[in-house]
């Protein structure tokens, strides 16, 4: 009996200690609190009054751009134009070797001399009804056939000169005589710069108040002169994924001394001066449901959907979404998910 006795006081003792444990409190799940603020910068938004301009960026495109090729395959036989330099409209800039085809011409042009004087003769014959109505019309319907195929290798033959289409200023060439050539080779890129298009991009916002015969303005980056260019078109839609319109001006470029590709700061009159906000463009997130930005409500990360306007390099203006003491997050975004605690550094306020 003493051996169940101890049994027994075993297991009893065994129970009561595992009882024990459950009841005692986990540290870990005891010390665990609300889940710790994320550090993250951000900006105060508050309204500012606009200037009543707009202010864009765009680019300076030739009135007219080429690359220039051949037609037709061949060898290069010369070269007639100087790189970097105004070429005329017609004016011949590369001729390919054309002996075979003249060759040809010129045996094709004895044929059509033999074939017009069997015609004559036939036709003289037909008058007298020595020959059948049908016979001479064998021969003139031959004379023809030869004809055509005359005009098909002169057209030949002057494809094998490659003219300028306009008249402009011609680039470096990518070729030399000899070379052999097909319809895929570049030979040189040609641009009329007088004048010149103005190409940028305006908010859906401000479509009605740019319209052909606007007068714009606009600096480059290597100078800070000011030149004006007038609008003559624009896009018929708005573009649904940036929610602006494309737009492009004519500038006369006098000198020359402006040049296709490059950067323009522009800008336009809008009218009277109006309040907006704007946030750093880090801040910005682009999205295929609609634009967003964290902002920071009740102390916790919050995705409001925005509406866009002007933008420039460091600046979007927001027409859309926020109010006016609004905290935006501008740091951290891509770690950041709606609910997310988040301490915010206020780094300045927004302008």
């Amino acid at each position: 009996m003493s051996r169940y006795l101890i049994l027994t006081i075993l297991l009893v003792s065994l129970f009561a200690c595992k009882k024990e444990q459950s009841a005692t409190p986990d540290k870990s799940s005891a010390n665990a609190g609300p889940p710790k603020a994320m550090k993250v910068n951000g900006i105060i938004v508050h309204d500012e009054f606009t200037s009543g301009r707009l202010s864009t960026t765009g680019s300076i495109l030739p009135n007219e751009e080429v690359d220039i090729k051949s037609e037709v395959s061949g060898k290069i036989t010369g070269i007639y134009f100087k790189e970097g330099t105004y070429v005329k409209q017609g004016q011949v800039l590369v001729k390919l070797d054309d002996d075979d085809l003249q060759a040809q011409l010129n045996k094709l042009r004895i044929e059509i001399r033999l074939a017009e004087q069997k015609e004559k003769r036939q036709k003289q014959l037909l008058e007298a009804s020595a020959v059948s109505q049908e016979e001479y019309d064998i021969t003139e319907t031959n004379v023809s056939l030869l004809k055509a195929n005359e005009k098909i290798l002169i057209t030949s033959i002057e494809k094998t000169r490659v003219s300028a289409p306009f008249s402009g200023v011609i680039g470096l060439k990518n070729v030399s005589p000899g070379a052999i050539i097909n319809p895929a080779t570049t030979i040189a890129s040609l641009q009329n710069t007088q004048p010149l298009k103005v190409e940028f991009s305006i908010p859906e916002k401000y479509n009605d108040l740019v319209a052909p015969g606007k007068t714009i303005e606009f600096r480059l980056a290597n100078s800070d002169a000011t030149h004006q260019a007038t609008v003559y078109a624009k896009e018929p839609r708005v573009d649904q994924s940036t929610r602006t319109t494309r737009v492009r001006a004519n500038f006369t470029n006098p000198g020359g001394k402006v040049v296709p590709g490059a950067f323009a700061e522009i800008s336009i009159s809008v009218g009277e001066k109006s309040k907006v906000k704007m946030i750093p463009t880090m801040a910005y997130i682009p999205d295929i449901s609609g634009a967003k930005v964290m902002v920071k409500r009740e102390g916790k990360a919050t995705s409001i959907p925005v509406k866009a306007g002007t933008r420039t390099e460091t600046e979007i203006q927001i027409l859309e979404g926020l109010n006016d003491g609004d905290t935006v997050i501008t740091s951290g975004i891509l770690q950041l998910k709606p609910g997310n605690p988040v301490e915010v550094n206020v780094i300045q306020e927004a302008h």
